[in-house]
């Protein structure tokens, strides 16, 4: 699976910078006294990673890096060797873009002696946004994890998702600095909602570092919600299309497209008889042939407005449905308004709705953290999310009012459009009176012996079979499109059945693989924490979250969690060295592990399982950055960095 690798790292700024040594071994040892610069360098390695350090932040009044947040036109560069090539990343501070340009490595053919050079670089040069934007979609995580051969996955939690990124699997890569190091992984950068740092994602951000299939487990997982929603819009469209189907058709006999087309030439057959007889009535009628066609022009034209009227009653209808259902919506949109507005005015003025008041007494509660106003344990994020604050009551008004201004807008419109069909309608019905007179004098020119009744018996009949094919036309136009997206609905339906056999086949496959794959992971881990750890008689981690369990879960001694920590963090390049299909990038930064009152010697056997990593005779790299002469005597050649005081500090002034 992919490596990752990072040979240098720089910083500069006006008034700061900061060049390393080439990190050339697999080991990368940085020694140095509190203060002198050692959680820095980790962090700006993180941080042009695209991860967020708050002590980066000049917003952060709480706790910052004085000289990063006082310098001015930074930026880190760091070069790394990844699975597919060799990069240099350039980012700038509070900037949310991230510079990777390619470069050449010369490397020694000698296992663990590499060499590179950094001057000769290509015009391969890519700005990478570090958030996904609609603009701009793709991310440099997507970019890093593609390199990495780890798929860019959405996880799905309730109605939310949540799309990987290359910080949520730096989790497990970035062993930073914790005061109380209870919880295995890197603490979030910023909590966004709760899918953020939720057990779910926990779980695969392990699955995703452990097995190859996890990922396709993932891929598999996307595809098949993808294919679902493609499925329920293609249903929806053909819902909506019989529905128009059944509202033309009225209360007629429901028929598919082949026989409203037989249909159709049914009726296309009987007008062609009736035209034939109403011109053979024609030519048996004893009058003058110069009132014929008068009598013709004047029937096709009352015919014509006849259909036209019809038309325009059929629009008008229409018309008043829909202004009666917008006055409707106005109405509640109204009342809907001013009962926000009187909630806006009692929450102002009372403030009776709080997340620590009794919501029958209204009287305040003294709620305790994590607790509900009945004494229930709550989760704290999803508690206050059910009351609102009057700044969100007055965003709630604002688009209500917008909404109001838009149906305001549709009734007028609606209005105009009636008031068009009515004044059309009147001009039409206005000249009918002259039309049917002057019909009447050219009928009376004609002889007695004319049947007039029958000559309009046919012409009646003519015009109700060209009202049923004009429906009919409609009819057929719909029933082709509905029969177009029954075929495409079935399509979808099929592929979405298809994505979710292959979604289980998948889980089946990833279950049996991550029972082995935690089964090796426990090995592994047993075997370092009962080497590390005096009172540890066994080690593993649960199935259930992939958290250790030490000692079947009754071990306490607060000092064994950084054994705990650490230990879980070598186990997973233990596991990407031994197994060749696990996707950990064999790369791990560790920041200064001597925390929550570890003994000196207890600390050197945990980093000695750093060194045991050499056993294995593969390329890696572990960035272990620790206190003075706090680490085995063999690791002294790895040094690259020697901080022994503030006087050398990491970042040196220019001035």
């Amino acid at each position: 699976m992919g490596n990752l690798r990072v040979n240098q790292v720089t910083y500069f700024g006006d008034k700061y910078y900061f060049e390393s040594e080439l990190f050339d071994k697999n080991i990368v040892l940085i020694e140095g006294d509190n203060g002198t610069g050692k959680t820095t360098l980790c962090n700006l390695i993180y941080y042009a990673f695209g991860g967020r350090v708050e002590e980066f932040r000049k917003e952060n009044e709480k706790k910052k890096h004085k000289e990063i947040t006082s310098d001015t036109n930074n930026y880190i560069e760091i070069y790394i060797s990844v699975t597919a090539g060799d990069y240099q990343i350039r980012r700038y501070l509070n900037d949310n873009d991230i510079t990777v340009t390619e470069y050449e490595t010369l490397i020694n053919s000698e296992y663990g002696n590499l060499t590179f050079s950094t001057e000769k670089f290509s015009q391969n040069t890519t700005v990478l946004p570090i958030y996904r934007r609609e603009n701009s979609p793709y991310t440099f995580s997507d970019w890093l994890l593609n390199e990495l051969g780890i798929s860019v996955v959405e996880i799905y939690q309730g109605f939310s998702t949540f799309k990987i990124n290359s910080t949520d699997l730096f989790r497990l890569v970035y062993h930073d600095q914790q005061p109380d190091p209870e919880y295995i992984y890197k603490k979030i950068d910023t909590k966004q909602n709760y899918v953020s740092d939720s057990e779910t994602l926990r779980k695969a951000i392990f699955e995703l570092l452990i097995g190859k299939s996890f990922s396709e487990f993932y891929d598999a997982i996307v595809d098949a919600k993808t294919k679902e929603k493609e499925k329920n819009v293609a249903r929806g469209l053909v819902n909506e299309y019989s529905l128009l189907a059944d509202k033309i058709r009225g209360d007629s006999e429901l028929k598919n497209i082949n026989f409203l087309q037989e249909e159709q030439r049914s009726k296309d057959l009987q007008l062609e008889k009736l035209q034939s007889a109403r011109e053979a009535f024609k030519k048996n009628r004893s009058c003058r042939v110069s009132v014929e066609p008068n009598i013709e022009h004047f029937k096709n034209q009352i015919i014509e407005i006849e259909l036209k009227l019809s038309d325009l009653k059929e629009t008008l209808l229409s018309l008043y449905d829909e202004r009666f259902k917008l006055v409707s919506i106005q109405s509640e949109t109204v009342n809907e308004i001013s009962q926000i507005n009187k909630i806006i005015h009692t929450h102002d003025q009372l403030s009776l709705f709080t997340g620590d008041t009794c919501p029958y007494c209204l009287i305040k509660v003294d709620r305790g953290h994590g607790k509900c106003v009945c004494g229930s344990d709550i989760n704290e994020e999803q508690y206050e999310r059910f009351f609102y604050t009057s700044q969100e009551y007055k965003e709630i008004l604002k688009s209500k009012t917008k909404t109001l201004a838009t149906i305001k807008l549709a009734i007028a419109d609606c209005n105009l459009d009636i008031e068009k069909d009515k004044s059309k309608s009147k001009e039409l019905s206005e000249l009918l009176p002259n039309l049917k007179s002057s019909l009447r004098k050219n009928l009376d020119k004609l002889d007695d012996g004319i049947d007039i009744e029958s000559l309009n018996d046919i012409d009646d009949k003519i015009l109700d079979i060209r009202e049923d094919t004009a429906k009919l036309v409609q009819l057929i136009e719909i029933e082709g499109k509905l029969q177009k997206l029954q075929k495409d609905y079935e399509d979808k339906r099929l592929k979405a059945q298809n994505a979710e056999l292959k979604r289980k086949e998948f889980e089946s496959k990833t279950k049996r693989e991550i029972s082995s794959k935690v089964s090796a992971f426990s090995s592994i881990y047993n075997d370092l924490m009962t080497d590390t750890l005096a009172d540890c008689r066994s080690a593993r981690i649960s199935l259930d979250d992939y958290l250790p369990l030490i000692n079947d879960g009754e071990y306490r001694e607060a000092s064994s969690l950084v054994s705990m920590r650490l230990m879980y963090f070598i186990a997973l390049m233990n596991m990407s060295l031994k197994y060749d299909d696990v996707a950990f990038p064999k790369f791990l930064i560790i920041d200064t592990p001597e925390t929550a009152g570890i003994e000196l010697e207890n600390l050197i056997k945990c980093i000695n399982k750093i060194v045991a990593l050499e056993d294995y005779q593969k390329d890696y790299q572990v960035i272990l950055a620790t206190g003075l002469n706090k680490y085995p005597e063999t690791l002294k050649p790895n040094r690259v960095l020697f901080l022994p005081n503030k006087k050398n500090a990491l970042l040196k002034n220019k001035n």
